[in-house]
């Protein structure tokens, strides 16, 4: 008789043990799908954040280059730009200066020309 008691605990036990798994199982909610996923990234969520953190890091970096690199570049156009001026001012002066030289010199052949006509004339 011992041995059916025992017998018999341990069903009711196993028994009881199903049930009351069965019981959870049935009234355990459902998660939403956003949950589900919720739990399927929270193994990657460290490597996510540090991730992030890379990528931001990368863009301030990029940024300050890209001003770094602009500045370098306006500089640069700057000085060109005045190295183009003083090229272009040397090159007007030089031609101003051909200009009236060669004014100068046909004025000097217009003078010679007019005294000659006027000893023709006798003037």
């Amino acid at each position: 008789m011992a041995r059916q008691d025992t017998v018999d605990f341990l069903t009711a036990f196993a028994v009881g043990t199903v049930l009351g798994i069965g019981a959870t199982l049935l009234l355990t909610p459902e998660r939403t799908p956003r949950q589900r996923l919720a739990k399927q990234l929270k193994p990657y969520r460290k490597q996510m954040r540090k991730s992030y953190a890379r990528a931001r890091h990368a863009v301030r970096e990029g940024s300050h280059a890209t001003g770094e690199a602009t500045a370098d570049v306006m500089h640069a156009g700057r000085e060109l730009l005045g190295d183009f001026r003083q090229e272009v001012s040397s090159i007007v002066d030089d031609a101003r200066n051909d200009l009236q030289r060669m004014i100068e010199e046909q004025m000097k052949d217009v003078n010679k020309g007019v005294k000659r006509t006027r000893r023709r004339l006798g003037m």
